[in-house]
């Protein structure tokens, strides 16, 4: 009788895990974009992105741990930013330009699912959302206009979608809203 019950709880945990809604990024530390705090709506639950190579200020590549759930997002090819990667739980995000070059538009691809997450404004980078799905909404903005250190998440998404699909919705506004120096 305990060995169902057990088994009941693990699976219930397991989708409290995957119905995670993301509410927020924040800077570390004021002076850097390299690292980034990840918040969601269970308060217990915080993560962190960060650059994988810090000291050569390489932007290419980046790692992520949210509670248990960790992950990599890197460029696809070294000279080509338009497709980056999302490698997570033995499955890929693709990440894409809809147009190449151009950064206030993208594709999110899984296995089952394609997203599209663009800017909502072609000069201003500071507000962010996907455009007409049927899995729900998805916006983010800055917490203070002209302040990219903040950010605020609306995560109205469907319980189907992974958290590293969510953080990938993310990571693209977050990585071509702010400076790289």
């Amino acid at each position: 009788m305990k060995a169902p019950l057990v088994l009941c709880f693990i699976l219930l945990l397991t989708n409290i895990g995957l119905a995670q809604e993301l509410v927020g990024f924040s800077t570390r530390n004021d002076d850097s974009f390299s690292e980034w705090l990840i918040y969601t709506s269970d308060e217990d639950i915080e993560g962190e992105l960060t650059m994988r190579w810090r000291i050569r200020n390489d932007w290419s590549e980046w790692g992520y741990r949210l509670g248990e759930e960790v992950g990599s997002i890197k460029v696809k090819w070294k000279d080509d930013a338009n497709l980056w990667e999302l490698r997570a739980d033995n499955s890929i995000v693709t990440i894409r330009t809809v147009h190449k070059d151009d950064w206030r538009q993208w594709e999110v691809r899984t296995s089952d699912h394609t997203l599209d997450v663009e800017s909502k404004y072609g000069n201003i980078l500071e507000e962010w959302s996907i455009r007409r799905s049927d899995l729900g909404t998805f916006e983010m903005f800055t917490s203070w206009e002209g302040d990219l250190r903040d950010w605020v998440i609306e995560d109205q998404l469907a319980e189907e979608l992974s958290i590293h699909t969510k953080i990938a919705l993310a990571f693209i506004p977050i990585l071509y809203s702010t400076p790289k120096f």
